[in-house]
């Protein structure tokens, strides 16, 4: 009973405004960033450890929302997110919203140099085991 008003409260929150995402403010920019997934996708399974890593090495707080789950199926639908795993990086220039939408492993890992860029880090691209 306790989680499903919780859950209802989160929802009504995020529609109508009363929760807001943690931005990283710039000069004339801020940014969040949302990361969709599933438990079940084998992708996202695939792509996790990336998004870990793009929270430690750049310090940015990237939002998880499972899309199995209302909140994150709420939230989702907003963004039309379509396919998992997604990252959307939102940047607000005052009343201008702009999404960036990386819909694959390989387009997320095309991220990491704009994200370098936001926080300004140069730093060599991340490889993968292997490569």
């Amino acid at each position: 009973m306790i989680i499903g008003v919780i859950s209802m409260y989160l929802i009504f929150s995020l529609l109508f405004g009363f929760i807001t995402l943690q931005e990283i403010p710039t000069d004339d920019e801020t940014y969040a960033f949302m990361y969709f997934y599933t438990p079940d996708c084998p992708a996202c399974d695939q792509i996790e450890p990336f998004i870990d890593y793009l929270r430690e090495e750049y310090s940015v707080l990237i939002y998880a929302f499972n899309m199995r789950n209302p909140v994150g199926l709420q939230y989702g639908m907003q963004l039309e997110i379509r396919y998992v795993p997604t990252l959307i990086i939102q940047i607000d220039r005052g009343e201008e919203r702009e999404f960036k939408r990386y819909e694959n492993i390989d387009q997320i890992r095309e991220a990491e140099p704009f994200i370098a860029d936001i926080r300004q880090i140069k730093t060599e691209p991340h490889k993968q085991d292997g490569s």
